[in-house]
């Protein structure tokens, strides 16, 4: 029996992230999920999670290359939005209410890894320094 062409060229997979970063995953009109999709190829969706009415599933789908790159995105769009990367934190996330730096912000405390590497998507939006100039100090420290 011959296999098809396409076996092993698609991938699925699932992060669980807290309810309410799903909006600020997807960003204002899907930009961040648009985003996604076009830097990686990789197609992106949030669902509910099916036990805990706290969580949303973002699935990924594409080749593994696809969704490694795409699923670095998603947890940098969870960092710079206040949430800590997977497992869910338990304490209260501001859903990126405190934009630009507000009391325990970590707005641009720390360098691009993408940019470092030149391929930040993100650009003036991203919540991450490029370059020492824009490095400031952590909000706790």
């Amino acid at each position: 029996m011959a296999t098809p062409a396409s076996f092993g060229a698609s991938a699925t997979a699932k992060i669980s992230v807290d309810a309410s970063l799903a909006g600020g995953i997807i960003g204002r009109g899907g930009v961040n999920t648009k985003q996604i999709y076009r830097v990686t190829g990789a197609k992106m969706a949030i669902r509910d999670h099916e036990s805990d009415a706290n969580l949303k599933n973002i699935e990924l789908e594409g080749t593994f290359d696809q969704i490694k790159n795409a699923s670095a995105m998603v947890r940098e769009l969870i960092v710079s939005i206040g949430g800590n990367a997977p497992p869910p934190a338990a304490k209260k996330p501001t859903a990126g209410s405190h934009r630009g730096g507000g009391p325990g912000s970590n707005f641009k405390t720390k360098l691009c890894e993408n940019f470092t590497k030149g391929s930040c998507t993100f650009g003036d939006r991203c919540h991450f320094a490029h370059g020492e100039n824009e490095l400031r100090k952590s909000a706790g420290a």
